[in-house]
């Protein structure tokens, strides 16, 4: 009896420490003046004021699709956007690498259709430049469309060309902006509770097997 009452306060606590890890894991890192110009979350780079304007104004058009998500303007959104030449992008997980203007413009896509609402902060992005070719990085997050409860931080990198005069990504970053200093810790946990419970099934299984055997010899004896 007293076996079982610790084990299942050692269940109760594992369980809370597992749900304190996991909520810090997916807790947003970014500071709560997300929607203020005056901040600069990488700093606010080199480029000049006419060519930050510029790719301001490429960036407001991309978080206009992603946050009108027509699937049908997608070709459209990807001509205006996205480089023909060299194009590399890559999604948050490590299968999505879309080499190529088809390939990024499905990205696009499937994104509109079957990830979520993202927003980005445009105002706060770090904007450097050398010539015709600029880089940029900046925060957001995504609302899964799987559950309005799950929104994700997200961190956005990428670079820019100038080809006749527009800005256009060459190369684009999703990031899930997760802080998973804990999650060695988490990985701990779950092995060593996978472990308690392995031992604690060996030993029932033990008692069990040699608890019959040895009843068995003692109801034989005359």
């Amino acid at each position: 009896m007293r076996s079982k009452m610790v084990w299942s306060v050692v269940r109760t606590v594992v369980f809370f420490l597992l749900l304190f890890v996991g909520m810090s894991l997916f807790r947003n890192p970014h500071p709560p003046s997300f929607d203020s110009s005056e901040e600069f979350p990488f700093g606010e780079g080199n480029a000049p004021d006419s060519v930050r304007s510029q790719i301001l104004a490429q960036l407001a058009e991309f978080q206009r699709g992603y946050s009108e998500r027509d699937v049908e303007e997608a070709d459209v959104f990807a001509k205006r956007l996205i480089s023909q030449a060299n194009t590399l992008i890559l999604g948050t997980m490590p299968s999505e690498v879309f080499v190529g203007h088809p390939a990024s413009t499905q990205l696009i896509r499937d994104d509109w259709e079957f990830w979520g609402d993202c927003t980005f902060f445009l105002d706060g992005a770090h904007i450097s430049s050398s010539g015709d070719v600029a880089w940029l990085a900046t925060i957001g997050f995504v609302e899964f469309d799987l559950s309005r409860f799950l929104v994700l931080p997200l961190r956005l990198t990428g670079v820019m060309v100038n080809e006749g005069g527009t800005w256009r990504f060459q190369q684009l970053q999703y990031q899930f902006d997760l802080v998973l200093t804990r999650s060695l810790l988490l990985v701990m946990v779950l092995l060593v509770l996978t472990a308690g419970s392995a031992l604690v099934l060996l030993t029932q299984v033990f008692r069990g097997v040699f608890g019959k055997g040895a009843a068995g010899t003692n109801g034989g004896n005359p």
